[in-house]
């Protein structure tokens, strides 16, 4: 079963959540990947005991940083196809 973060843990990711997508933002250049790579810190965040960890800011930022990197790396494997209009 999936732990869920405590109300004072998810009211200071939610006091994050737009510095958090700015920095998706930033990284990606799509405010819709920004939201989300937001969303599955989230349900990182879930999975974690996030009392226990010391340095929330820096934890999410480091998440932010580490599935946006990973999303960048997966659309250079596969490029995507431009759109041909009919």
């Amino acid at each position: 079963m999936t732990a869920h973060p405590s109300a004072l843990v998810a009211e200071a990711f939610e006091a994050q959540r737009d510095r958090l997508r700015a920095v998706a933002y930033r990284v990606l250049g799509s405010h819709a990947d920004a939201e989300d790579v937001v969303q599955e810190t989230w349900v990182r965040l879930a999975r974690q005991n996030g009392a226990a960890i010391g340095n929330l800011a820096g934890w999410l930022t480091t998440v932010v940083g580490r599935i946006s990197l990973d999303l960048l790396r997966s659309r250079q494997a596969r490029p995507r196809r431009p759109r041909t209009s009919w």
